[in-house]
């Protein structure tokens, strides 16, 4: 296993989903004030680095296409809905606790 740097939760969610969608296995594992440290198995270290660098990179030329931007938009979303369900699975586990 590789780490690919630690980011913060919305930012790992999203990179995740990125990643996932790339066919790469993806696990995040908690380090302090609620980051997330990104790992990968080793063997695909290199595309999940540049997976992840892409969003970085300041030469390249910015995909502005409707379709670039809608998918822009899902990863978004889809990172603020697990999230939200993460809250619900905490906030039912605070209920049941009292």
């Amino acid at each position: 296993m590789v780490e690919m740097g630690e980011f913060s939760r919305l930012h790992a969610l999203i990179l995740r989903r990125r990643l996932e969608s790339a066919g790469i296995p993806v696990m995040l594992e908690p380090v302090g004030d609620g980051d997330l440290t990104i790992v990968v198995p080793t063997e695909h270290g290199d595309f999940a680095y540049a997976v992840i660098t892409e969003l970085d990179v300041e030469d390249e030329v910015p995909d502005t296409s409707p379709h670039a931007y809608v998918n822009r938009i899902e990863e978004h979303l889809a990172a603020a809905g697990a999230l939200l369900e993460e809250l619900r699975i905490r906030l039912d586990e605070l209920e049941t606790e009292t």
